[in-house]
């Protein structure tokens, strides 16, 4: 009597090829998945801006922090900011936070922050507000919210004022002023 090894065989082989496929299928399924950057943390340090021309702007910090693409940075507590001027005394700058874009270069200011520039002689003039935003292109700072310019005595608020570095030009939304020694 003969015994057909053919079938058994085949499905012997099949069994086989199905068991070979499956652990290649599963082969590597294993492995730990890459981790992402979180973002970076540094602390206490200078950062600073620049463009071709020169140097545009530098900021004192206690922490900051970039993203993972390292497209933006997040800085806390600015103790000494300087918005530098081409052949003028630097503006300074201090502030609870600023986020700084490095493709565009553009700075945007939060909380209380306060500005003083040197008028000369001896003379400064203060400008407080909320929040504020440096555009490093144009080197035009915009204070969209109401600010209170003090100089000397002086006591000016505006709703809104834009200050472009490169030419010198300021305009200024609706005034309300005081000055010590005048009536109303």
């Amino acid at each position: 009597m003969k015994i057909p090894w053919r079938t058994p065989t085949a499905l012997a082989g099949l069994a086989i090829l199905a068991w070979v496929g499956f652990e290649i299928g599963r082969a590597g399924s294993d492995i730990a998945p890459p981790r992402f950057a979180g973002p970076s943390t540094l602390n206490k340090g200078i950062i600073s801006g620049s463009r071709i021309d020169g140097k545009d702007w530098s900021l004192d910090y206690d922490a900051v922090t970039m993203s993972p693409d390292g497209s933006f940075v997040t800085i806390a507590h600015v103790r000494d900011g300087r918005l530098h001027q081409r052949g003028r005394p630097d503006v300074l700058m201090r502030a609870d936070g600023v986020n700084y874009n490095l493709a565009t270069n553009d700075l945007t200011v939060s909380g209380p922050v306060t500005f003083r520039e040197d008028q000369g002689h001896g003379r400064m003039r203060t400008l407080r507000t909320t929040g504020a935003e440096y555009l490093g292109a144009t080197k035009t700072l915009i204070l969209a919210s109401p600010t209170t310019i003090t100089e000397g005595a002086a006591t000016v608020t505006v709703a809104r004022i834009e200050i472009n570095f490169q030419t010198g030009e300021s305009h200024l939304g609706r005034i309300v002023g005081t000055r010590a020694g005048t009536d109303p």
